[in-house]
């Protein structure tokens, strides 16, 4: 007969075990992940890898030498701009997918929130389904964070 608490750390120990067997996959899946985004005008299409850096421009028509250079650049970083923003997107409902609900990842990815903003939300998330308890007050919360 084992005890209680050795049947919660088995348990929880297998639930890692099974999260990070997700997070490889992720990760793998990221790694070979493309996206292309051609622009309106056809003028030029962009590659980027699963992390949204580039990693091929083609101009598949000749449009491109009838524009005006800043025309063409800012055409390159419009469409840039948008492979980035679906790649991002990808990469979200990926991790989404093996995440907790309610992490604010998509502020994460966007720039919209910093990865500790991001721990002290989930933290008081958990704080909270704990019994409402309250983080430590006074001093400097980067002290208090460890």
């Amino acid at each position: 007969m084992t005890s209680p608490l050795y049947d919660r750390i088995e348990q929880a120990y297998a639930e890692f075990e099974e999260k990070k067997a997700a997070i490889s996959g992720v990760e793998q899946q990221m790694s070979g992940a493309q996206t292309t985004v051609t622009a309106k005008n056809r003028a030029v299409s962009i590659t980027v890898d699963g992390r949204g850096d580039l990693v091929e421009v083609k101009f598949p028509t000749n449009a491109y030498r009838t524009m005006a250079p800043a025309e063409l650049a800012g055409l390159l970083v419009e469409t840039v701009k948008s492979a980035r923003e679906e790649a991002r997107e990808k990469a979200m409902k990926l991790f989404e997918s093996i995440l907790p609900p309610g992490l604010p990842l998509a502020g994460l990815l966007r720039g919209s929130k910093t990865a500790d903003q991001m721990f002290d939300e989930a933290m008081q998330s958990i704080n909270e389904s704990f019994g409402g308890a309250k983080p430590p007050t006074g001093g400097d919360p980067e002290v208090n964070r460890g």
